[in-house]
């Protein structure tokens, strides 16, 4: 996906000028930065729920989308199963909608409270079904708006090395404000900066995976969190954050 002169504003509030970013096809884009840097507003941008001026070029025609909030946003009077069958198309048959509803329940561990409604299940739980009900329509673009928000350190490891396999091929844009969520899923990061009366400028942009392909890591879920390449894009990030 490339980003060409975006330009966007909330009345004279300017967000984007001419903004030019070249996000990594079936791979996994992190967008860092403070509040209010527009990184929510870059998503949907890139989703078109918000009208700009300039150009965003999709690696084919007719892209779908998929989104994952903050917060899960389940329907509270529905089951998790029926939570994740409620976005899937009505033209599949009963037959094709079951089959991809039991296939990524399986895959993110949810057979236990498949029956359970939102209210009766675990934060974790619920994440892994917000997840799902994303997943479940096999989008080409998979937009996640700080889904971890709130989950202990422990719940996001498991999640995340749920997630990994299931995300391999699609283009990803993965906002976070945790370093270590970045560095065990970017293939690259992007650290906005957006300063008092100005617009949003890229501080700085890190190709996590061409560093990883120095290591004998293969993927993702290969990386060694805490080895020395890892730890040279752990320190360049936090400087980037902080400085």
């Amino acid at each position: 996906m490339i980003i060409k002169n975006l330009n966007f504003a909330y009345g004279e509030k300017v967000i984007f000028q001419d903004l030019n970013m070249e996000l990594p096809t079936g791979g996994v884009t992190c967008i860092m930065g403070g509040s209010g840097a527009g990184k929510t507003t870059l998503l949907n941008c890139i989703s078109r729920q918000l009208r700009f001026d300039g150009n965003i070029e999709y690696d084919k025609d007719g892209v779908s989308f998929a989104y994952v909030f903050q917060q899960p946003r389940l329907i509270p009077s529905m089951t998790v199963e029926d939570n994740i069958k409620f976005v899937l198309p009505k033209d599949l048959s009963k037959e094709q909608i079951q089959e991809r509803v039991n296939d990524i329940i399986v895959k993110l561990q949810l057979e236990e409270c498949r029956k359970s409604y939102p209210g009766k299940i675990s934060g974790g739980q619920a994440g892994r079904a917000s997840l799902a009900r994303a997943l479940v329509t096999d989008c080409d673009v998979l937009l996640m708006d700080e889904p971890f928000k709130g989950l202990d350190v422990k719940l996001k490891k498991e999640i995340l090395n749920l997630l990994i396999p299931l995300i391999r091929q699609k283009s990803v844009v993965f906002v976070t404000h945790d370093v270590e969520e970045a560095l065990a899923i970017a293939d690259r990061v992007f650290v906005f900066e957006r300063k008092e009366n100005s617009c949003v400028r890229v501080k700085g942009q890190i190709d996590v995976m061409q560093c990883c392909k120095e290591t004998t890591c293969k993927d993702e879920s290969d990386r060694d969190m805490y080895g020395e390449k890892l730890n040279q894009i752990r320190k360049e990030i936090y400087g980037l954050l902080t400085l």
